[in-house]
């Protein structure tokens, strides 16, 4: 067996349910079934069709189909003409293919660019028997996973039934080789940022392209009088702000010039090990995940000493404690690290969220909203080497915490995607 997915041929046997065996990949996670002896034959049910096509129909409308072609997967592949089509529907297929990527490569090629795509798949349930038909259990992430491999973006999934996931996307060319798009937000970090820029051009990912996107907000310290000295360098994307709004008010305009298949937020700072970035984007360049976290503990919640503040360090480490276990309470997650510098994920996870925190709260925000919708964050160690108020962090004790507390609570209830797309 070999995971359609990520190419993973290690799979872990789960259990058997009446005489068939389900098997895990270790890689990202897709579910398959042993086959029985059936042979693959796109079925079609006139009446469960006509029911949800009028439906369908609306759906691909949200998504840009203006009328035209509609591609329909279970014609022979010869009839297929490359380009010809305005929309494609693939309804309760994909999951009894043999091999699914097969299926979306041959839908990809029949379609017009920026074409939408709409999937019926059934939702992985593990506790009842599958149709003897399937071969496949996707859940939202593997499904997306697979999507974005073959060439579709703008994924959204929701679910339209108790067991069934509604999947739509965007037909695009894929690039030919990665692009990873390295944010850097800057603010007065005149001793450190001409150092991790030396570092950051230095460093070089075997297989992938890479933009850096610096974000200077008027520095009073020197920075932005370094940065500028980057303006016009062919890997550098400079952006200027006329004035100050925070952290996160940066890395969102960062977002907003991000060309890459991937984003890497990277602080001006030398807290963090830029060696860490190949192990960091390992698995989303295999495929087996869309989003990682690089947490910093390793096996210690005491990751902050400073060593003449070490009471201040102790309030610290308790507060990150204190927020991670109410994050992990609040949306039903086991991470370690949620306020971790090192966020890489695919952009297209992006889709559709819309951001407003300014300052440090926009690391909760982020990191909610993308679980919000629907993405479980892969944890991988890193090297960390905090530094002290005194060498410069800029989080207010007596102000931020409160922000932190009121985004946690507000988005647990909010919701994180706009009605159209819902």
């Amino acid at each position: 067996m070999k995971c359609p997915v990520c190419d993973e041929a290690n799979f872990a046997p789960l259990f058997i349910v009446r005489g068939r065996g389900v098997a895990r990949c270790q890689g990202c996670g897709c579910v398959g079934l042993d086959p029985v002896a059936t042979q693959y034959c796109p079925a079609r049910h006139p009446e469960t069709a006509s029911r949800h096509h009028q439906r369908h129909l609306d759906t691909l409308k949200r998504r840009g189909f203006r009328g035209g072609s509609l591609l329909d997967p279970s014609m022979p592949s010869g009839d297929l003409a490359p380009g010809a089509y305005d929309a494609a529907i693939i309804p309760h297929q994909l999951q009894k293919h043999p091999a699914p990527g097969e299926l979306l490569k041959r839908t990809h090629l029949a379609m017009r660019p920026r074409a939408p795509l709409l999937l019926t798949v059934p939702l992985a349930s593990l506790q009842r028997a599958q149709p003897p038909e399937d071969l496949w259990c996707f859940d939202a992430e593997t499904i997306q996973l697979l999507l974005l491999r073959h060439g579709f973006h703008e994924v959204l999934v929701r679910h339209a039934a108790a067991s069934c996931m509604l999947v739509t996307a965007i037909r695009v060319e894929p690039p030919v080789r990665p692009k990873c798009s390295v944010i850097v937000a800057a603010f007065n970090e005149h001793r450190t940022f001409p150092v991790l820029m030396d570092a950051l051009l230095k460093k070089k990912i075997p297989g992938v392209d890479r933009e850096i996107i610096v974000i200077e907000s008027n520095s009073t310290d020197g920075t932005r009088e370094l940065a500028k000295q980057y303006q016009g360098h062919p890997e550098i994307k400079l952006v200027l702000q006329d004035r100050p709004r925070g952290k996160g008010h940066a890395v969102r305009e960062g977002f907003r010039h991000a060309t890459g298949d991937i984003v890497l937020i990277q602080d001006a700072d030398l807290e963090y090990d830029l060696d860490d970035y190949d192990a960091l984007l390992k698995p989303i360049l295999s495929h087996r995940a869309l989003f990682v976290l690089g947490t910093r503990h390793g096996g210690s919640w005491k990751m902050r000493q400073f060593a003449k503040q070490r009471a201040l360090a102790t309030g610290l480490n308790l507060g990150h404690a204190f927020f991670t276990g109410l994050i992990n309470v609040l949306f039903r997650q086991n991470m370690t690290d949620p306020f971790t510098m090192f966020k890489v994920f695919r952009r297209d996870c992006l889709f559709g969220l819309k951001f407003e925190c300014n300052r440090f709260d926009f690391d909760h925000e982020l990191v909610i909203k993308l679980i919000r919708k629907g993405y479980r964050p892969v944890e991988i160690p890193v090297n960390y080497r905090s530094r002290s108020f005194r060498e410069g962090k800029k989080v207010r004790l007596f102000r931020d915490p409160f922000t932190w507390l009121w985004v946690d609570l507000k988005l647990r209830f909010a919701q994180v995607l706009p009605k159209d797309l819902r």
